[in-house]
């Protein structure tokens, strides 16, 4: 990811003013031959590596991944893939990366964990932020994978709120070194990793007046640094996750990872590569409970007759199929433009983990649900699956948090839009005319994508008419809130959610239509059928969450909020 951000407003930003910017979307983007045969090899020794070695059962049981594992992936190369050639790594871009990631995943979602928390937070900070001269001392042996990182941001006190964070660096300047206190806690590969990036508020020497939060460098060995034994978790169990202590570890100042006090934007644009890699991890493990659950359907006979033959069933994989071709192509546009660079995709990327770790979940329940019995049972990998998918929505920031921090990022060019039309209509019309006009305009409609091909014309249509609805609902509420919309949660998450289905609609229909104009519409059929399936059943969501705006309901959710606040349990008892 480029370091330089452009303000533009492109992808997903400019849906939220019915703006479709072709640019963005189509062509879909395709990785140069180089690259992508260096990913397709990667992924192809991943899979054969995997097939004889990796035990995902045992790694779960024994709630460790053994060290011989930890080695085979340093020596495939997948513990440097995205660290720069010039320091010893692979140099793989997004797409590259998320390919690879979504292998990884499908394999053990432990595995995944362990690979993104050394490679997408772990050292990314180093890799975007780093000095020259921390990069030349430790990314070489990163990427060797002789040494392992670990991402260090979450506190007691602090999660998605990390401006409640507490851990303090202060300067000693007897010691020349900045004396590190507090503690951390669910840090991924906390137990073993030998690079840590560690966030805190610094006071003094050379942070100067800097205000804010500090990123700094930690090794394992220090003095006063400690680790606990790794939690026992739902999921991810072969993966470590320990507290960290800090007690007077000395820091020097040229362990400073960026620019002091830009921690938080550091540790935020860090936190966008995993978001997105994490994404692409949920549509791998989706691959393959497709893979289980259908073949099962197939193989499992009721009523003298495969269960696949029934309707029920059917719409099950349906949905499964079709919500992973749309997360996936979600995934990979934005990587794409990740990889075109100079573009700020933190709300893309910020959907992409929201509604790829949403659709993993309705996947894997799907998948439960059409093997029965034996998706209950521990011998068979469903409900190792389950558990797995569980921490999706609550790491790398939670859903909630995502869904506002994205969708108020979406809403700032409508809401200066808003503004500034309302200050015009005041001018020239008067205050009574301006109160009258608060309701906005209603629906424009915005033409069909160009670019679509003919067999998704249909489908084209139904994407244009969810975007000229989404884009007035926008303007109405924004129209009606202005600053005040900070505070209206329910309606942030019912355009939050209609947001993400808009724009995965899109980059469904600009996938499909790339392989309709490669392959023809016949050679393409697969693709048609799971992008109309996918678009039809989007335009549906939409338009239930953009109307549900106005639902009375929500003053209802207030008031039984407000029962148990008092309360503390159910209070209506039957009896």
């Amino acid at each position: 990811m480029s370091e330089e951000k452009s303000v533009e407003t492109t992808a997903c930003r400019g849906l939220f003013v019915g703006e479709l910017q072709d640019e963005s979307f189509y062509p879909f983007p395709t990785q140069g031959d180089e690259e992508k045969e260096q990913a397709d090899l990667t992924c192809e020794a991943f899979r054969d590596w995997a097939k004889d070695n990796l035990d995902a059962t045992a790694i779960d049981r024994e709630q460790e991944i053994p060290a011989e594992v930890r080695a085979a992936l340093a020596e495939m190369g997948i513990l440097g893939m995205t660290i720069p050639e010039e320091y010893g790594g692979y140099g793989f871009g997004a797409t590259s990366y998320c390919r690879v990631m979504e292998e990884v995943t499908r394999a053990d979602a432990s595995l995944s964990v362990f690979v993104g928390a050394h490679l997408s937070i772990g050292s990314k900070p180093l890799v975007l932020f780093g000095s020259e001269e921390l990069k030349k001392k430790y990314l070489p042996d990163i990427a060797a994978g002789t040494k392992l990182c670990a991402f260090a941001l979450t506190e007691p006190g602090a999660g998605s709120d990390a401006g409640s964070l507490r851990t303090r660096a202060v300067w000693d300047p007897e010691k020349q070194a900045f004396r590190l206190n507090g503690n951390k806690i669910w840090i991924t590969n906390g137990g073993y990793a030998d690079v840590f990036t560690v966030f805190a508020r610094a006071e003094g020497g050379p942070v100067g007046d800097a205000k804010g939060v500090t990123g700094f460098v930690v090794e394992r060995g220090q003095a006063g640094f400690t680790n606990g034994p790794s939690e026992h978790k739902l999921g991810i169990r072969g993966s470590s996750t320990t507290e960290l202590a800090f007690d007077d570890v000395l820091v020097p100042a040229d362990r400073i990872v960026g620019t002091p006090g830009d921690g938080f934007g550091m540790a935020t644009r860090t936190l966008e590569t995993g978001r997105l890699s994490l994404g692409a991890g949920c549509t791998g493990a989706a691959k393959e409970l497709i893979r289980l659950a259908s073949r099962h359907a197939q193989e499992r006979v009721q009523f003298r007759k495969p269960i696949l033959e029934f309707g029920m069933i059917r719409e099950k994989l349906g949905r499964m199929t079709s919500d992973t071709y749309g997360a996936e192509s979600m995934v990979y546009l934005t990587a794409g433009l990740v990889d075109r660079g100079g573009i700020d995709l933190s709300v893309e990327a910020g959907y992409c983990k929201v509604f790829g770790s949403e659709h993993l979940w309705r996947a894997v329940n799907d998948a439960v649900q059409t093997v029965g019995g034996i998706g209950y049972m521990v011998e068979y990998p469903y409900e190792r699956h389950l558990r797995d998918a569980r921490i999706n929505l609550i790491f790398e920031g939670t859903n909630e948090i995502l869904r506002l921090a994205s969708t108020l990022d979406g809403l700032k060019e409508p809401g200066r839009r808003a503004t500034e039309e309302m200050r015009a209509a005041k001018a020239a019309l008067g205050a009574q005319v301006v109160e009258r006009a608060e309701g906005g305009e209603g629906i424009v409609p915005v033409p069909a994508p160009r670019w679509i091909a003919e067999p998704l014309a249909a489908q084209g249509e139904t994407f244009a008419a969810s975007l000229s609805l989404f884009a007035a609902t926008v303007r109405r509420v924004m129209k009606k809130y202005r600053r005040a919309i900070l505070g209206q949660e329910y309606t942030l998450r019912r355009i939050a959610d209609a947001a993400m289905r808009v724009y995965a609609m899109a980059a469904t229909l600009s996938r499909a239509t790339m392989r309709v104009e490669a392959r023809g519409a016949e050679g393409a059929r697969r693709d048609i059928i799971l992008a109309s399936r996918f678009v039809d059943d989007s335009a549906a969501q939409v338009r239930r969450e953009l109307e549900d705006i106005d639902a009375l309901r929500d003053r209802l959710d207030d008031e039984i909020a407000e029962i148990l606040r008092d309360e503390g349990r159910y209070f209506a008892p039957l009896h």
